[in-house]
């Protein structure tokens, strides 16, 4: 890894004439000269040798698999939660006793679907081993398997009555190797075929992906990467599925000098294709993993927390733990006792411990627990037992920012190069610019940007104080000076928001404009400008209503908010206040219904909702809810998981009202100060998300499709541009299979008006296509759908979504609206394979069903005159610009001019690259691939 001095050289492109000391010798930069842009990415010729990899892979009998979901259905009798069984244990067992392990997925094959599973064939395996002894393995997988059910599975079902004997099934099982199976896998990792049709590379099985990235990765295993660093860790577990194209290298936890926090450098490796690429792509990211220092007190809901295992006798490989937030059980006698909640470790970290020595108690005799791990007592001097940072763990900020330097990035690239080649990869560089003469694209952030707290403050405040202010005065609180006798600020504040300066987090300082906070009152002018245009386009002949529901502590909250939405809207909107209905938010505990299931909690809050509700619909007029509501109340206590959507649904339902929630101000714990910087900007966050996002607002949108399409004949410009997606529970690209409740939706944005609507299609025993509506009240009826699916069948699904964009687009052509349809394929491929890189060809776009039968052929020739444009996610390498920097040693008593000096040293150096790039492959498609690199 480069010197932090290199670090701060390298992190301003354009060139300067300030001195910097390096080495205790004074510099002069000089120029910043380009050399190179690096795609992070490799591939192979077509014409490689072909390499082949043996080894094996692990997987359950049918007949082990029978016996474990006895024990699971025993354990979970009674009980509407499902009882995992311990197969964390078993994980870490393997991964530590299984020198050949090159991937475990991590439930090891023990999901509750695999455990319930009613199909005919084998098991899935659940890891890939890099032998070819079956008898070695064998040999090893003995104790192992001893200590599991021994250790972990035998505790586990002793709490349940009548498993004695499925225990004794599973023994005797193990006794006869019938209780795993071990078997021998032949893989072609290079090079892969092509769709002769398309050009592009498809894989043979589904363990193609998995078997060419494991490959890379073994490669890079015990090397150092980073200089100095120690060399490369194998994450060998995955959460995944087996057969993921991803892996993951990690390095020892680093410390840097005068800096407090550790992390580690990760290195992702994962396998892609691109249309009409011959052969797929190994692209590489680099990030950061930063490691806790300390742990806050565990809560309930609070989400498991990743670890990691660095020991000094495995070079090549780390290892995986969880910590979770658990709670103490109560006493018999003692139901209604306050739940006490702690950091507590996973069977995963006990299989860890023994095998690694690990303490099972700190110095001072307390019990190793999260917290502790946290602290370092869990560590000993060939062990770093660490624990993955996450913002709001541990109290304060983390001593080491997120991100990684490009340098690092193109330092990890050429020495991964290096190790490659001897394997046949090389770099990719089948990228090259767009370039667009004559015009240039400057973004308007002007809806989007954020007004930081002195300016809005400093105009939320005037208007209060003079009633009407149709010209914000800069630097408004400015004039208010401190002085000996009293503070007039302090006085404004409390006036109007009832706060003094010293309840705010930094006190007057947060409300001066610096250099990292300046004055922003032009900015404001615009937006507001800008707002009201909006509001007058999108509701051109209404005035919208918006309604803010809190609760009575929050009357701060609610003047401050008042104050802002008057400042950003003015008169635009119609601006209510109102408490929330009582029974509506708070624990489930102190709400009536206590011991009811989620659904019948659920009705009795949007019952608690109705009054207030229906007198909002009787008033016909368009509604924007905005609940504010707290998510911890006393004790430790949370919001009910159900009230959340059961408010949304009853607003959505009755009243078609859009809605969104916000969080009142943090305060600290120790003295309640107000964090009115980040209330400020969680404020305009939920105010744009329920206002525009739910508008679909999208300025100027003629104005960009005629600039940008000014060579193309006004005819044939398209007159609506659609959008085509599901939304999911989960977010981003779904690696697996998609789940069962997800939401076709298609939205459509009129060029002439930039009016924005929306419909979706949805399950009631047949395909139902809602008619296109305005975003708002088709976002107020999508609340209304329950339950949120397209079909129970996944071939039903997947013939319905088709369907519905057969007829999105077929209908939108048939109109003569030449469209632009843009659609995510990044989750719709798994609903409409034409989408997938193989199959995608504009000479030939077919509707084809699960089993491979056409459903409706060549839509090319029906959607004459539309653009389509397939867009994904998450998968296209990053592109780098390798540099070099000049400088010039100098004193302070050199007299030269910038122009009489020469270079005396040259640095290594990096930047991102911004643009727009296309793939220059030999094309049979008719389609053309893009990377977007956020320039637009």
């Amino acid at each position: 890894m480069n010197d932090d001095i290199f670090d701060e050289i390298e992190s301003d492109d354009d060139e300067e004439t300030e001195a910097t000391v390096v080495s205790d010798t004074l510099y002069i930069p000089l120029a910043n000269k380009s050399l190179k842009e690096i795609t992070l990415a490799f591939t192979v010729p077509d014409n490689i040798e072909p390499v082949t990899v043996k080894g094996l892979t692990l997987g359950w009998t049918k007949s082990a698999l029978h016996e474990l979901s006895t024990i699971q259905k025993a354990a979970c009798k009674g009980d509407s939660a499902i009882k995992n069984l311990p197969y964390a244990s078993l994980r870490g067992l393997l991964e530590v006793g299984l020198d050949s392990a090159a991937r475990i997925q991590s439930n090891v094959g023990l999901s509750n679907y695999s455990l319930n599973s009613k199909s005919v064939n084998e098991p899935e395996p659940f890891a890939y081993l890099n032998s070819e002894s079956t008898q070695d393995i064998q040999k090893a997988l003995r104790p192992i398997i001893n200590e599991w059910i021994t250790n972990f599975l035998k505790p586990f079902a002793e709490k349940e009555d009548g498993l004695v004997e499925v225990i004794d099934r599973l023994e005797d099982l193990h006794d006869r190797k019938e209780l795993l199976t071990i078997t021998p896998s032949e893989s072609q990792v290079l090079p892969w075929k092509w769709n002769p049709n398309t050009g592009t590379t498809k894989h043979s099985n589904n363990y193609d992906y998995r078997v060419l990235v494991d490959y890379a990765a073994r490669a890079i295993a015990g090397k150092e990467i980073f200089q100095e660093l120690g060399t490369m860790k194998r994450v060998i577990s995955s959460s995944g599925s087996l057969t993921t194209g991803m892996a993951e290298l990690i390095t020892d936890p680093i410390t840097l000098p005068d800096t407090t926090g550790t992390f580690s450098l990760v290195v992702r490796l994962e396998v892609v294709t691109y249309p009409s690429l011959h052969q797929p792509l190994l692209k590489i990211d680099v990030s950061k993993r930063r490691w806790l220092s300390g742990l806050q007190p565990a809560r309930y809901n609070s989400a498991n927390i990743s670890g990691f295992v660095f020991s000094d006798d495995y070079s090549d490989r780390t290892f995986r733990y969880t910590v979770l937030s658990d709670s103490e059980k109560p006493e018999k006698n003692q139901p209604d006792k306050k739940k006490n909640w702690f950091w507590a470790i996973d069977k995963d970290f006990e299989a860890l411990r023994g095998k690694l020595k690990l303490p099972l108690k700190t110095p001072n005799g307390q019990n190793i627990d999260g917290s502790q791990i946290a602290l370092g007592k869990a560590s000993t001097e060939r062990c770093q037992v660490m624990l993955t940072y996450r913002n709001g763990l541990q109290e304060g900020k983390h001593g080491i920012e997120a991100g990684v330097p490009e340098i690092d990035k193109l330092e990890a690239f050429e020495k991964i190069a290096e190790i490659l080649n001897l394997l046949g990869f090389k770099p990719f560089d089948n990228y090259s610019e767009v370039k667009i003469k004559g015009t240039s694209h400057t973004k308007d952030n002007t809806a989007s940007r954020m007004i930081n707290l002195p300016t809005l403050l400093g105009a939320a405040l005037e208007i209060l104080e003079k009633g009407d202010c149709p010209d914000f005065t800069p630097k408004y609180l400015e004039k208010f000076k401190e002085s000996l006798k009293d503070d007039p600020l302090n006085s404004l504040l409390a006036k109007h928001l009832d706060m003094k300066l010293e309840k705010i987090l930094g006190g007057r300082k947060t409300l001066k404009f610096h250099s990292k906070s300046l004055n922003q009152t032009d900015e404001l002018k615009a937006m507001i400008q800008a707002n009201q245009e909006a509001m007058r386009r999108l509701y051109p002949n209404e005035k919208l209503l918006l309604v803010i529901f809190y609760e009575e502590q929050c009357q701060t909250e609610l003047k401050m908010l008042q104050a802002i939405i008057r400042v950003l809207w003015g008169d635009t909107i119609e601006l209510m206040a109102n408490r929330l209905p009582a029974n509506t938010h708070g624990p489930k505990e102190s709400l009536p219904g206590a011991n009811l299931k989620a659904k019948e909690r659920s009705q009795n809050r949007i019952k608690a909702w109705e009054s207030i509700v229906q007198q909002l619909a009787l008033r016909k007029q368009r509604t924007f809810c905005l609940v504010m509501a707290r998510e911890w109340y006393p004790d430790k206590k949370h919001d009910d998981s159900v009230n959340k959507p059961s408010s949304r649904q009853a607003l959505a339902k009755i009243a078609g009202s859009c809605v969104q929630f916000l969080l009142p101000i943090e305060k600290t714990k120790d003295k309640n100060i107000l964090n009115l910087d980040n209330f400020s900007h969680r404020v305009q966050a939920a105010l744009k998300d329920l206002l525009w996002a739910h508008s679909g607002r999208i300025d100027d949108v003629k104005e960009k499709v005629d600039k940008w399409l000014k060579d193309t004949p006004q005819e044939a410009r398209p007159k609506e541009i659609i959008g085509i997606t599901i939304v999911r529970k989960q977010k981003g690209r779904a690696r697996g299979s998609i789940e069962k409740t997800f939401l076709p939706i298609a939205m459509r944005l009129n060029v002439e008006t930039g009016e924005c609507e929306l419909c979706c299609a949805y399950d009631r025993n047949s395909l139902q296509i809602s008619p296109w509506s305005k975003f708002s009240d088709a976002i107020a009826f999508i609340s209304q759908i329950s339950p949120v699916k397209l079909a129970d069948k996944e071939d039903v699904r997947r013939n319905r979504f088709m369907e519905f964009v057969k007829q999105i687009i077929s209908n939108s052509v048939e109109e003569g609206n030449q469209p632009l349809v843009t659609i995510d394929s990044s989750n719709c491929v798994k609903l409409w394979s034409w989408l997938a890189d193989s199959k995608m060809n504009a000479n030939q776009i077919n509707f084809e069903t699960q089993s491979g039968s056409p459903l409706h052929e060549h839509m090319e020739q029906e959607w004459k005159g539309a653009r389509i444009i397939r867009i994904r996610q998450d998968l296209a390498p990053g592109i780098i610009d390798k540099k070099v920097r000049y400088l010039t040693e100098t004193s302070l008593e050199d007299t030269r001019t910038k122009k009489e000096l020469t270079s005396t040293l040259e640095i290594p150096s990096a930047s991102s690259v911004k643009g727009l790039f296309r793939l220059s492959a030999t094309n049979q498609t008719g389609c053309v691939a893009y990377r977007d690199l956020n320039k637009f």
